[in-house]
């Protein structure tokens, strides 16, 4: 017969079981909540210890089995976009088939049917040297962006390729860097700024986006627009 000094002795028990569980589930919270550097496993398991929480810096990131963008698989058309009225004002060579989103006036996004890759071309021209405004776009990426990392840093110069702008040269200042998307995986971009005949204006802004293993053909992407750029009154 269950006395009332065993029963008593039973509940304390269960109570001291719970008040344990309660406890390791607290700390399990505040660590989480302390820098949100943790995980918190819901749920718990009273048949063994709770399974090690992990960083999460350390959780698998999003794997993308397509294959490489190979320079040579992508064609190319004349894209033009500016004046609301005629879409006329900016002209250049942009792959095949991707999708234009007129992102204002002067600038256009263009995105893959598989959504992989990009191209993004602003055409408003900025009061400030090459440098200046590729300086600028580093410091305010590399200071917001996760797992940011600078490939490099390059000056460059292309001859034009239109007849429109026959004798032309552009000058212009490279950014390439990779960065973490939460929801895609490691991500590689192309930074293009690029003046006309080295003045102390930046004409126009060429960004190419895709994986790290798209890098050629990015280039390729980027050196191809940049080339063939028109800018019309």
């Amino acid at each position: 017969m269950l006395t009332r000094a065993t029963a008593i002795s039973a509940a304390l028990a269960v109570l001291a079981t719970g008040g344990l569980a309660t406890a390791a589930v607290a700390r399990s919270h505040s660590s989480a909540d302390g820098g949100g550097a943790w995980n918190v496993v819901a749920g718990g398991d009273l048949k063994g210890p709770p399974a090690a929480k992990k960083p999460v810096g350390t959780q698998p990131k999003p794997v993308d089995k397509v294959p490489a963008l190979k320079a040579a698989q992508v064609r190319y058309q004349h894209e033009s976009w500016g004046d609301p009225k005629t879409e006329v004002g900016v002209v250049i060579w942009a792959p095949k088939g991707w999708k234009k989103v007129k992102l204002s006036t002067f600038e256009v996004k263009f995105t893959s049917p598989n959504g992989r890759w990009n191209l993004r071309v602003d055409a408003t021209a900025k009061d400030e040297p090459i440098k200046t405004a590729a300086d600028a776009k580093y410091e305010l990426t590399s200071s917001s962006t996760e797992d940011f990392k600078l490939i490099s840093r390059e000056t460059g110069a292309t001859r034009a390729t239109n007849p429109n702008f026959q004798g032309v040269i552009f000058h212009h200042r490279t950014l390439t860097y990779t960065y973490t998307d939460p929801n895609r995986g490691p991500r590689l971009v192309v930074d293009r700024f690029v003046s006309i005949d080295d003045t102390a204006h930046t004409m126009f802004e060429v960004s190419t986006g895709g994986r790290p293993q798209d890098a050629a053909a990015l280039a390729a992407i980027t050196a191809k627009a940049t080339e063939d750029f028109i800018r019309l009154p």
